[in-house]
């Protein structure tokens, strides 16, 4: 296949220069968003104000959960740009993380959380002359982790490393809850145009045909989970977490373990995932004559599809197994193919004697928007993505959330400050435009937040980008 050729080197000719790390919402509700907005819905490019845009790159890490809020004595920025004091390492330089560095959200609902990392590599959109349409080209690799419908008191339990008293001997039943995990790139190819024109009002039709290359997958759907956590007995005294009864689906890549993404690891042709994803979107521009105003309305399903893997495939129902707490510890179980590799192994399940397959969906979303644009340089948009999976879907997922972000735009400078609801908790963010220089948090005061200066985050969001648009003649 053509794609498999070019799209790997495409896309780690991006990794050699920014740092692999959700939906850029300081720079994809704004009308200059260019292949960014693509995303959100493929029909917003017929508005486009270039008649050439071009991504370079644009890398973005999300964290978000609503278990435990962040309490260390340094910020997730020191953290990630590595610049931790010294009293809080180990002798090898490695971070000292204590257990009372995160505090418990102890509020009765079911627990979520995600880890995202997205790169949006090279990308193209230009308008094919004044009835032609916009074209976009684009590719990107996608890395997402994902905990959803937790209980708190199992979480609590893994937490505590299963040696919290006030859980031991208390049942608890009918746990539902699912881990997913999926690691791919795309290729993709978008055409937006104007379906009707009349009186200042047009509505725009958009359509994305996403080819999918998929590298690491695995998901635990779990039907039903009836467990109970007993204090330590016998030679090693360690508590442990004893499964009565447990009726779940297992499956999972082995291509990346112990493999990183490397230009080899993404053009081998042993590969294991492979699929198709759809967007498709409808807009309506509302815009008086010679105005500077105007409304503009969009409807969209995002990430149509899936990836079918092989790998190893199981159906788990057993009764009456014991979990302890070496079981999970980082040496046993340093990725989901090794916690799946333990989970397998404690419940007595054989490995099959040959690669099955299984699909995995993608994070399949609605999303409403509308931006109003006041003046030529100040507007207001309005973003609400509502996850379309069910609960025991084996895919990731689009968390849901509602986002306004008013901004101040000119050609070369820019600020917008998204305000987003996700997860049961408020977000703010700021996106600051230099020249073709992107770089903004979702959540900004989750980069800052640490134990010392009571902003308590529960998620943080980067990312920075680098990117160029030519307008039409006419602006």
């Amino acid at each position: 296949m053509i794609y498999k050729k070019w799209l790997g080197p495409v896309l780690l000719s991006f990794c050699t220069i920014v740092s692999p790390a959700q939906n850029f919402l300081g720079i994809s509700t704004s009308p200059n968003g260019g292949t960014h907005r693509t995303y959100l819905n493929p029909s917003l490019a017929a508005e486009t104000p270039h008649r050439l845009f071009i991504n370079v790159g644009a890398a973005n890490l999300h964290v978000n959960n609503n278990f435990v809020r962040y309490q260390a004595p340094f910020s997730l920025l020191t953290l990630f740009t590595g610049n931790v004091p010294d009293r809080y390492r180990r002798a090898n330089g490695n971070v000292l993380f204590e257990p009372d560095y995160t505090r418990e959200i102890l509020d009765g609902n079911p627990k979520n959380a995600t880890l995202w990392g997205d790169l949006r590599g090279p990308a193209l959109q230009m308008r094919m002359g004044e009835a032609g349409g916009v074209l976009t080209f684009s590719t990107r690799l996608r890395g997402i982790g994902q905990v959803t419908g937790a209980s708190e008191q199992l979480l609590s339990a893994l937490r505590s490393s299963l040696n919290s008293s006030a859980l031991f001997s208390v049942p608890s039943r009918d746990n539902q809850f699912g881990v997913n995990t999926n690691a791919y790139a795309e290729l993709a190819v978008s055409y937006a145009n104007t379906l009707i024109d009349g009186d200042g009002v047009r509505l725009s039709g958009g359509l994305t045909v996403k080819r999918l290359r998929g590298y690491s997958a695995g998901t635990f759907v779990n039907q039903g989970l009836n467990y109970t956590l007993e204090a330590g007995t016998g030679v090693n005294d360690e508590p442990a977490l004893v499964v009565s009864q447990v009726n779940a689906d297992l499956a999972y890549t082995t291509f990346l373990q112990n493999r990183r993404l490397t230009p080899r690891t993404l053009l081998s042709r042993n590969a294991p995932g492979n699929g198709w994803g759809t967007d498709v979107g409808l807009s309506l521009m509302i815009q008086p004559e010679d105005s500077e105003t105007s409304l503009q309305l969009g409807i969209a399903f995002t990430d149509l599809g899936s990836i079918r893997y092989t790998g190893e495939v199981y159906d788990v129902n057993q009764q009456n197994v014991r979990f302890e707490g070496s079981d999970f510890n980082t040496t046993n179980a340093g990725s989901f193919e090794q916690v799946a590799t333990v989970i397998r192994n404690r419940l007595g399940i054989l490995q099959d004697a040959a690669p099955s397959p299984f699909r995995v969906g993608l994070p399949t979303s609605l999303n409403i928007t509308a931006d109003y644009q006041m003046t030529a340089h100040t507007g207001i948009s309005a973003a609400y993505l509502q996850n379309m999976r069910a609960v025991d879907d084996p895919s990731v997922r689009q968390p849901t959330l509602i986002s306004i972000v008013p901004r101040f735009e000119t050609g070369l400078i820019g600020l917008a400050v998204p305000v987003t609801y996700i997860n049961r908790g408020v977000a703010i963010g700021l996106t600051l435009k230099a020249g073709p220089v992107r770089i903004g948090s979702d959540n900004v005061l989750g980069l800052l937040g640490s134990g010392q200066n009571g902003l308590r985050p529960r998620g943080t969001d980067i990312y920075a980008g680098v990117m160029l648009g030519i307008k039409t003649k006419d602006e």
